[in-house]
This record gives structure tokens, C-alpha cells and sequence, in this order.
């Protein structure tokens, strides 16, 4: 009896050894976050601005019958604000890259928990990491810190996020990532992509189009549909299969959306390289009596009485008349000389002129007493014969 007693006191004393030992670890462990929050999160850039977000937009020149002829931006954005944004193209997002925002508190626990499972599980292997930052890290990196990939910005990052559920509904907060986010072929924010690949407002958009815009954000490049159509088609199809995990669509949708092909769309301007000097004098214009920024940022819609068909006319006649003119007086030179080695390269980077329309640009490689051996944009070569040649050559009098 004695021996079951001195037993069960040493039990008792290591039990309370064990709890005494983790409180002090606790109360450490408390400490040590406290002494992170305040050191790092002392000096973080305040992100009141959030509340009071302008984005930067893309102003648009419209013809006189309306119709659109060119756009000037610092960044390709069209903002839509949370009531526009279709409750599935939402939902699309959040299974591709946060599922428990709407339940998290900034930070998700479970997230950080899986993704670091999966990693180690990826350690053995060439595969690549996963990461757990929520939607709200996302914002807080894209609007208040850099692209610096360091222990130090995450915990930044997760701190302002922390901060910024306190003080942004959870809608502005997407919101805010939905319009600022790039995806991708000049595109930042989902309206922007919207018209980029599929040339739709984000209400036309059909669900597999709206399961591809939130294939893209995290690898923008790799899932290109216009440079990489497979991959990208497989990442649409995982969003898709997500999206039936999670219950946000039923197996019959599912399974008539799975094999839609990605039809790709640009939004086309009228008059594409025409009217450039035109353009040109609009945005001097815009500029003259705002700013560089207003023009650049400010989402102008610009009307301007340009007519696209007595612009055609215009240009074609004075393009006849420069024809004309060079034919009776003679070339006058080159665009440009090459004195160097690597002309054929210079060749290559040289920006084409304003108004050369169909004119084309080559690059003369060799001159021989019956011909001239030159080279195109194309890299295609071609010989002109000296009958060929007869605009080049000054007219006798």
C-alpha cells in the first residue's frame, strides 16, 4: 500500500512538473509573440488609405460614333465595385485561393496546418511548395508591402492583416483584391481580365470563363490561355472540380461545363494604327489642360469628333499624294543608317515610325550592281532587281 502511494505522489509531482513547465512555456511562447506584434508591427505603413481606395484607371478615346479607338493607362484596370462582381465568379476565387475567408480572422489556422502537411510531404520531392497566405495577407502585400520574400514581410503581412479585419467588412476587403489583383496579359483586377481574354463584362461571363480568371493568379504566366492553352485548361478544370468539392455546384453543372473549350476574345479598337497623329494630339490635349496622371490613372472617357470612315478617306488620299509626290521627285533616303555589326539585331528592336501604314520595313544586307539583297520585320530575305527599283532612283528632268 505504502509502494502505490510513493508511486502515485512521484505521478502527481511529475504532473505538475509537466504543467508547471508548460505554463512557464505558455506564458514564453505569449511573450515572444507580443515582443514580434510590437517590434514588427511598430513601424507598418497605416492602411486608412484602404478605406478610401482609387484605383488607377484606364482612360478610353471614343470616335464620334462612339465606337472605341484607344486607351491610355499606367496599369490596364477597369474597377468593379462588390455588388457587380457575380456571387459565383466569387465563389470561383475562393475555392482557388481562400476558402474559409469568410471565416477567418485574417490568418487561417487551418490553411497554415494543411499547407505545412503537404509540404512535407513535398520536402522529398522536386514538386513545389504550397503557401497559406488568405486573401487578406494577399491585399495587405499588394497594397502596403513589397514583393520581398523574407520571414520578415510575412510577419508584417499577417500583423496588417490582423489589423485590417478590425477595420474593413470582409466584402471590402474583397473588393479591394478582386480590382487590385493581376492576372495576367497586361490585366490588373477581374473586369480588366474579363475584357482581355474574353472581351465580356463580368455579368456576360459564363461559369468556366469565370473558373479561368481564377485559375490565373497563381501563376499568371504559366496559365496563360493564350501562350499555354493546356495548362491552362487543366487549372480551369481543377477551379471547376473545387468548386463541386465545396458544394457551390452540382454534378450535372459540373460535368456540362468540364469540356467547354477556352474561346479567346480581344477587345478590338476601330481604326487599330491609323489616326495616330490624331491620338496623338488628343492625349497632348488632355494632358495640356489636366495632367499626365489624370490622363494615365483617371479612368477618362473621352469623346472626340474623329469619323472613322472620313478618317480612312483622309489618310488614303494623303497617302496617294506622298506616293505620288515621290514618284515624280525621287526617294529620300533611308529611315535610318545601321553603321554597326549587329545592324541586323538593331533591325529587330527598331520601333517602326509613326505613319509608315502599309509601307513595310527592310534592312538592305548587301548591294550589288543589278540588285539589293534586304531583309524584312519577318526575317524573311528578298532581292529587288534594279527594274524593280525605279522609285529609288531620282527622275530625270
Amino acid at each position: 500500500m505504502d509502494r502505490k502511494k510513493q508511486y502515485l505522489v512521484i505521478m502527481i509531482k511529475n504532473l505538475l512538473n509537466f504543467l508547471y513547465l508548460a505554463l512557464i512555456g505558455l506564458f514564453g511562447l505569449f511573450f515572444i509573440v507580443v515582443f514580434i506584434f510590437y517590434f514588427f508591427g511598430k513601424d507598418l505603413p497605416s492602411f486608412d488609405k484602404l478605406s478610401y481606395y482609387q484605383p488607377r484607371l484606364v482612360s478610353k478615346i471614343f470616335t464620334s460614333n462612339g465606337n472605341f479607338l484607344e486607351d491610355y493607362s499606367t496599369e490596364n484596370r477597369v474597377f468593379s465595385s462588390y455588388d457587380e462582381i457575380p456571387k459565383e465568379l466569387i465563389n470561383c476565387f475562393l475555392v482557388s485561393e481562400d476558402i474559409n475567408f469568410f471565416n477567418h480572422i485574417g490568418i487561417d489556422f487551418k490553411g497554415i496546418a494543411r499547407a505545412f502537411y503537404k509540404n512535407v510531404l513535398k520536402t522529398f520531392t522536386n514538386k513545389r511548395l504550397e503557401g497559406a497566405s488568405t486573401i487578406t495577407q494577399q491585399v495587405a502585400k499588394n497594397f502596403l508591402l513589397s514583393n520581398e520574400i523574407s520571414y520578415t514581410r510575412k510577419i508584417k503581412e499577417i500583423i496588417i492583416a490582423l489589423r485590417m479585419e478590425k477595420v474593413l467588412e470582409k466584402e471590402q476587403i474583397m473588393e479591394l483584391y478582386l480590382n487590385e489583383i493581376y492576372l495576367g496579359n497586361g490585366s490588373y483586377g477581374i473586369a480588366a481580365a474579363s475584357l482581355n481574354y474574353f472581351n465580356k463584362s463580368l455579368a456576360s461571363l459564363d461559369l468556366h470563363e469565370m473558373a479561368m480568371l481564377a485559375a490565373l493568379p497563381k501563376a499568371p504566366s504559366t496559365y496563360n490561355p493564350y501562350r499555354n492553352p493546356v495548362k491552362a485548361m487543366k487549372r480551369r478544370n481543377w477551379v471547376l472540380k473545387r468548386l463541386l468539392d465545396e458544394k457551390f455546384i452540382d454534378l450535372d453543372t459540373y460535368s456540362s461545363v468540364l469540356n467547354e473549350q477556352i474561346v479567346l476574345t480581344k477587345s478590338e479598337k476601330i481604326l487599330n494604327d491609323n489616326a495616330s497623329f490624331f491620338k496623338e494630339e488628343v492625349r497632348r490635349e488632355i494632358i495640356s489642360k489636366f495632367n499626365e496622371s489624370k490622363l494615365y490613372d483617371g479612368g477618362l472617357t473621352i469623346m472626340t469628333t474623329l469619323d472613322e470612315d472620313l478618317q480612312l478617306k483622309a489618310e488614303e488620299s494623303f497617302r496617294s499624294g506622298l506616293k505620288s509626290y515621290s514618284f515624280r521627285k525621287g526617294w529620300n533616303g533611308p529611315v535610318i543608317n545601321f553603321n554597326s555589326e549587329d545592324k541586323k539585331e538593331l533591325f529587330e528592336k527598331f520601333k517602326e515610325p509613326e505613319g509608315i501604314y502599309d509601307d513595310e520595313l527592310g534592312l538592305v544586307l548587301k548591294v550589288k550592281n543589278d540588285h539589293v539583297t534586304l531583309i524584312n520585320k519577318e526575317k524573311k530575305q528578298i532581292k529587288l532587281f534594279k527594274n524593280q527599283m525605279s522609285l529609288i532612283r531620282k527622275k530625270k528632268k
